[in-house]
């Protein structure tokens, strides 16, 4: 893995994978006010605040990067997810701005994949005024992720409904109508473009998608929304509401903290603090991120 260089306050990270170029570009931050119920719903007040303490983490608030990965091949302009787009949050909706920073305009690009269909992963797809802003690009999703949202009632049995999720349910909807002649759908298990391998990882939501991209014998593993803050990497089961299935995402997210620390593999996380990228290192009774050490050349 190449070292790569930071520009200042630019919005961007890159580096090399082999022979891709990659860039992980900031779409602002993300802030969850009242941080129970939505995360760690069942989990004692005082457990949470000792974390928190332990980690030197605000106590009223969780912040979550709102990181996207862009993979370039000399052919192709990648982009995996949109951010939150114009709509959401005057803290998000930074991406194509910092795109332009990067040299690379909407058009530029060609291939947008999506890990699955929340907000904060698809409101990119259109601007303020509702026109579709990657006019040049197919669209990936997976079936199962697509067919959830568009069924008569998405079920949500195993989760949390609540107001939240009629809003997200219709706003995957509306997003899906502008590309819906340029969406391609993908199979749980499947590779896409020669060197982005897409696996099912369910919980989060039906489709949620963890992409291994790999070049030259170097990976990297995507793994989206798995886990979005570092709380649910040392404590996979506290949860959040937002999972759609709440066990199975649990469920999910340890064996992918298992296979994590026991590879060694590089992964980028869309929450995980700037630039998300790092490593799985089992402790004797958890797991903890461990930021990747980058270094200017």
């Amino acid at each position: 893995m190449n070292t790569i260089n930071s520009i200042k306050n630019s919005g961007y990270f890159k580096f090399q994978l082999g022979q891709l170029h990659l860039a992980v570009i900031t779409d602002g931050v993300i802030e969850i006010e009242n941080i129970q119920p939505m995360f760690a719903p069942n989990i004692e007040k005082e457990k949470l605040k000792n974390f928190l303490d332990k980690n030197r983490l605000l106590k009223d608030k969780l912040e979550l990067a709102g990181n996207i990965l862009l993979v370039m091949n000399g052919e192709r302009n990648i982009l995996i997810d949109t951010g939150s787009g114009a709509l959401l949050s005057p803290s998000t909706g930074k991406l194509i701005e910092n795109l332009k920073n990067l040299g690379i305009t909407p058009e530029d690009i060609t291939d947008i994949v999506f890990t699955h269909a929340h907000p904060d992963h698809i409101g990119g797809v259109v601007d303020k005024d509702g026109k579709l802003v990657y006019e040049n690009a197919d669209y990936y999703i997976s079936e199962t992720e697509y067919n959830f949202w568009m069924s008569d009632e998405p079920d949500f049995s195993k989760g949390t409904k609540n107001q939240f999720s009629d809003f997200e349910i219709q706003f995957a909807r509306d997003h899906f109508k502008p590309i819906v002649t340029k969406l391609n759908f993908y199979l749980d298990e499947a590779e896409l473009l020669g060197f982005l391998k897409l696996e099912h990882a369910p919980g989060h939501t039906p489709g949620h998608t963890v992409i291994t991209i790999s070049s030259e014998g170097e990976e990297l593993v995507h793994i989206a929304d798995t886990f979005q803050h570092i709380m649910l990497i040392e404590y996979p089961e506290w949860g959040n509401q937002i999972d759609s299935d709440f066990e199975l995402a649990v469920k999910t997210r340890k064996e992918v903290l298992e296979r994590l620390a026991s590879t060694k593999q590089l992964l980028f996380g869309d929450h995980l603090p700037f630039p998300g990228l790092g490593f799985i290192e089992r402790n004797e009774n958890s797991y903890r991120f461990v930021p990747k050490a980058f270094y200017t050349v």
